[in-house]
């Protein structure tokens, strides 16, 4: 009797979650991904009249600003002669440069039906910057009618489709997701002035059993987005989120600081301009990624990081790019290829109560 338990201990431990494919699609209903438009440094700012150069670092001082409200884990010239520089004010500079959402997205429709930009694109703080994210968890909802992104049988697939009057990153990721450093390189593109991207994608849910959040997350080997102890960076738990509380921890762990656009912490201090040389001089070593016992003897981060429960998949099977030098404005276009007709789904095998009701029998 005590082998009989001690095997179903092990099945309990070693085997309590299965993922089972359902094609049961007709009822389903599907939600169109998160979308995500960051600035990016492309032309030179619009400087502002206040803004105090002087004429022998003039050159200089634009560099760094730029680097300062564009910044991506380097400052090069951080490493330039610039005693102004020493004594800029980071934040005020982020806030006069970077633009708000109507200087940046201009006209949208969802499913040919137009929409106010920046009533449903809202601020989402990123180690970017201000990123303008649509369907995202992080964001503050607004007191605004609901904009409905599911997609059905009876309502058929879902497009995005907007206008931009700056140079963009536009990132499609889950809603619990957030634009990180190191984020698939397929589910981001750089939009330049003038230029149309029309970008066609898949999507495979997946759906968990009701008794998958009673499984311990080292059993399970995912976490819901509620599940955040140690996170800082963003309220809601995901792969990406859990990345970028890594990035900071070794920050903090090489330079003593992280930099002024990363959440939660440039309300709470950032890097000087010796800091942010510090962050330079390391970030091969945190942007780069590498899997757990990879064997690999190169720079870069071992981030003990779980995937999301609830993350779907997305893949690109679609892709198209056209320019036009007449243009004052750039066009982007995300569909579905069509709705899905297979999920995963996580399902428990076996519980504690399993094993609370062992049928134990007297001697």
């Amino acid at each position: 009797m005590l082998l009989v338990f001690y095997q179903s201990w092990l099945q309990f431990e070693e085997n309590a979650i299965s993922f089972v494919t359902e094609t049961t699609y007709l009822h389903w209903n599907t939600t169109f991904p998160s979308i995500s438009v960051c600035p990016i440094a492309g032309t030179e700012p619009e400087w502002d009249d206040k803004e105090e150069f002087t004429d022998e670092e003039i050159d200089v001082q634009k560099q760094f600003i730029n680097d300062l409200v564009f910044f991506t884990g380097s400052c090069y010239s951080c490493y330039d002669d610039c005693e102004s520089c020493k004594i800029m004010n980071f934040t005020e500079k982020v806030l006069r440069y970077r633009k708000e959402c109507n200087k940046i997205i201009t006209s949208c429709k969802w499913s040919q039906i137009e929409f106010d930009c920046c009533e449903y694109f809202l601020p989402l703080e990123t180690e970017y910057g201000t990123c303008y994210t649509l369907n995202s968890m992080h964001t503050k909802r607004r007191n605004i009618p609901f904009l409905d992104l599911t997609m059905n049988r009876k309502k058929g697939t879902g497009q995005i489709w907007f206008k931009s009057k700056e140079d963009i990153r536009v990132y499609f990721h889950a809603p619990e997701d957030v634009p990180f450093i190191n984020s698939d390189p397929d589910q981001r593109r750089d939009v330049m002035l003038g230029e149309t991207f029309n970008i066609t994608i898949s999507i495979i849910e997946i759906n968990n059993d009701a008794n998958v959040q009673n499984v311990p997350i080292y059993k399970r080997g995912c976490k819901f987005p509620w599940e955040n102890d140690g996170l800082l960076v963003h309220q809601y738990y995901s792969y990406s989120t859990c990345i970028v509380q890594c990035h900071v921890d070794n920050h903090l762990k090489l330079c003593n600081c992280t930099h002024h656009l990363m959440p939660y912490y440039n309300k709470r201090g950032y890097c000087d301009r010796e800091g942010l040389k510090c962050l330079t001089d390391n970030f091969e070593v945190v942007n780069r990624l590498h899997a757990k016992e990879s064997g690999m003897n190169k720079p870069g981060l071992v981030c003990d990081c779980l995937p999301s429960c609830t993350e779907p998949e997305y893949k690109v099977v679609y892709f198209t790019k056209s320019s036009s030098r007449k243009s004052s404005e750039n066009e982007v276009v995300i569909d579905i290829a069509g709705l899905p007709t297979t999920r995963f789904k996580r399902i428990v095998l076996r519980t504690l109560l399993d094993l609370v009701g062992f049928p134990w029998v007297d001697s």
